[in-house]
């Protein structure tokens, strides 16, 4: 499961897939100076809803296998993915608009920004497919702790 979504998300840098959902957050969470800096993941959870019925909840914590963003102050940055003992870096361009993360590095990814307060941030990604006449929704919770 942990494999499946560091491909979704490199993928997704990759312009394959943008996603959008709703949050809920305090416009005062929501500026650019508490975004910034390095933030490692600590925990993913997965949500998968088939034909709006939840069929799987499962969380991961991120231990040796996680995700890490360096976001810096004049819209650039990294994301780094750690998975079986190697690293990849992609270098990211990022803004912040109301709730919305985009980040973009070939193609952009937008999280829905549940919350950030101090040293953690959580973010959320949603993807909606339909296989066979059926509605698919899988929904990616990460929260990250600024290291």
């Amino acid at each position: 499961m942990k494999r499946n979504l560091f491909r979704v998300l490199t993928g997704l840098f990759l312009g394959v897939l943008s996603v959008m959902s709703l949050s809920s957050c305090s416009k005062e969470e929501m500026n650019e100076k508490n975004i910034i800096g390095k933030w490692q993941s600590s925990s993913i959870t997965t949500k998968v809803y088939e034909a709006g019925k939840l069929v799987s909840d499962r969380t991961d914590n991120c231990v040796d296998n996680y995700l890490a963003f360096n976001f810096k102050s004049d819209g650039t940055g990294q994301y780094i993915m750690y998975e079986e003992g190697e690293s990849s870096t992609i270098q990211i361009n990022w803004v912040l608009m109301g709730d919305k993360l985009m980040v973009s590095a070939g193609g952009t990814l937008t999280f829905d920004v549940i919350s950030i307060s101090g040293s953690l941030m959580v973010l959320e990604m949603t993807e909606e497919d339909t296989y066979n006449g059926i509605k698919y929704k899988y929904v990616e919770t990460i929260n990250f702790k600024k290291i």
